[in-house]
């Protein structure tokens, strides 16, 4: 072998062993980094006029497990929906309280009970009568809170489907982007492998809105797809998702009455077709507004329409007129026996007892329509109204209560739905998370290993001692030769 075929074989040894030392370092000063993928360089022997000619670094190598990556999208989409879900959960149990929780519905039921039975003792106390007016106004005030939070729920609800959709499209934007700037940086004959790393952050980032397949395409270009099969890009121009919330959501408002849907490249999508985009966060929105949020909201409705009739009873209070209103009115309009959309954020305590409003708590027990004040002793009325309050009785038509109960028991129901709902979806989203976790543990795992990359640094070491030896030596015979 000549001088100079030796002095060639060593610098492209070098060269080689530099570029490697880079990407040892690259990786090992990202190990942490978020869609970074572990590189390593790609040689092959250089042959000079069908002899050995040293080595060619070739490019960089990406690593990516294909099926991991799409396993941990997967397993991210789905946990995003169910944290979103318990978020959501957790939330309406705090609205609607724990039994004997200060702020609880079932407790303010309770102290308006109590109330009603110390008057029913009493009837000639004014004080105590003043009570019971006092625990409606607060059992009233408690179900609008609660009804109020369930509807800003669901605003806040729409107001993050809109924030989603504006990032998908923003994410898959600069995918396509990406996808050029890629293709481009192959064609120039460089690495892309930051390119590609960046590209697969965005497409994370999308996954945990939406669960997506990736296919890649040529050129090293990737098309996107929902999992359930929508096409979200597939070339130079990505579909487009559009949403038009509304300022404030209102009880009566659900999807297709008030409400909109999500727009595909132009065209509303019908309610049955959403699933095309649910398992991630942006479906779980969704289903906090039309379906979590409103059921719960019915069932309030449900206490209130129960509430308002028990009391309105004329058996119970013989001043009524059928039709009339007893303690409790619906602001808008009277309440009927069918549950009416929205009544527990309208319900208020009759103006004619409420001594803030300029009432006479005398009426509660005389009656609410009543003439004049009846004999002080008289605690028929204030009897029937507690009795009234813990008679068992059938659902109201429109609520998805079931058997005979009383009003105490309705309440119960309502509130242990909400910690079920929420244990269960608890339990739901450990699930999610521990495989996510795993996941993330295989990714990492298959990702850069340190201890492998300072055992391939001191390897690169080696064959840089190695070639630096065969160029000292050459230096030194080249001059030998010119000292002679």
């Amino acid at each position: 072998m000549s001088i100079a075929r030796a002095l060639s074989n060593a610098l492209t040894g070098l060269s080689a062993t530099s570029r490697g030392t880079e990407t040892v370092a690259a990786n090992l000063a990202n190990v942490m980094t978020p869609g970074y993928a572990r590189r390593e360089v790609a040689l092959s022997p250089q042959s000079l006029g069908g002899n050995f000619g040293g080595v060619r670094v070739d490019g960089i190598i990406r690593h990516v497990n294909a099926g991991l990556l799409a396993e941990a999208r997967g397993a991210a989409a789905s946990r995003s929906d169910a944290s979103t879900r318990v978020a959501h959960l957790r939330q309406m149990e705090q609205v609607i309280g724990l039994p004997g929780e200060a702020h609880g519905l079932e407790t303010a039921l309770s102290r308006f009970q109590a109330a009603l039975s110390s008057a029913a003792a009493r009837p000639d106390d004014e004080l105590r009568l003043a009570e019971v007016a006092h625990g409606a106004v607060a059992l009233a005030g408690r179900l609008n809170a609660a009804s109020n939070a369930v509807q800003a729920a669901r605003t806040e609800a729409e107001q993050a489907i809109s924030s989603e959709v504006a990032l998908i499209n923003s994410s898959l934007d600069r995918v396509v982007y990406l996808n050029r700037r890629i293709a481009a940086t192959q064609a120039e004959g460089h690495d892309s492998s930051s390119l590609q790393d960046e590209r697969q952050v965005v497409v994370d980032r999308i996954a945990t809105i939406l669960p997506i397949q990736q296919v890649l395409r040529e050129g090293s270009a990737v098309a996107l797809f929902t999992r359930e099969g929508a096409v979200l890009l597939d070339g130079t121009s990505p579909s487009r998702l559009g949403f038009s919330p509304v300022g404030q959501v209102q009880p009566e408002q659900s999807l297709g009455i008030g409400l909109a849907s999500l727009v595909f490249n132009g065209q509303e999508i019908a309610p049955d077709q959403l699933r095309l985009f649910a398992g991630g966060s942006l479906g779980a929105h969704f289903d906090i507004r039309d379906r979590l949020a409103p059921r719960l909201q019915n069932d309030l409705d449900a206490l209130a329409v129960d509430l308002h009739t028990r009391l309105s009873d004329p058996q119970v209070d013989p001043s009524l007129a059928p039709g009339q209103s007893g303690i409790f009115i619906d602001r808008a309009q009277p309440a009927g026996p069918v549950v009416p959309l929205g009544l527990a954020s309208r319900l208020a305590i009759n103006g004619s007892v409420d001594p803030s409003a300029g009432g006479e708590p005398w009426r509660l027990r005389a009656g609410i329509t009543a003439s004049g004040p009846e004999p002080a002793s008289k605690s028929s009325v204030l009897f029937g109204l507690l009795e009234a309050l813990n008679a068992p009785e059938p659902p109201r038509p429109g609520s998805t209560f079931t058997g005979t109960a009383s009003l105490a028991a309705r309440f119960a129901t309502v509130g242990a739905r909400t910690v079920s709902a929420r244990v269960e979806g608890e339990g739901g989203l450990a699930v999610t998370s521990v495989r996510y976790s795993l996941l993330q543990s295989r990714q990492m795992a298959d990702g850069v290993d340190s201890d492998a990359e300072m055992q391939r640094l001191l390897q690169y070491e080696q064959a840089y001692a190695a070639n630096a030896r065969v160029i000292q030596a050459i230096d030194e015979m080249l001059n030998y030769l010119l000292r002679m």
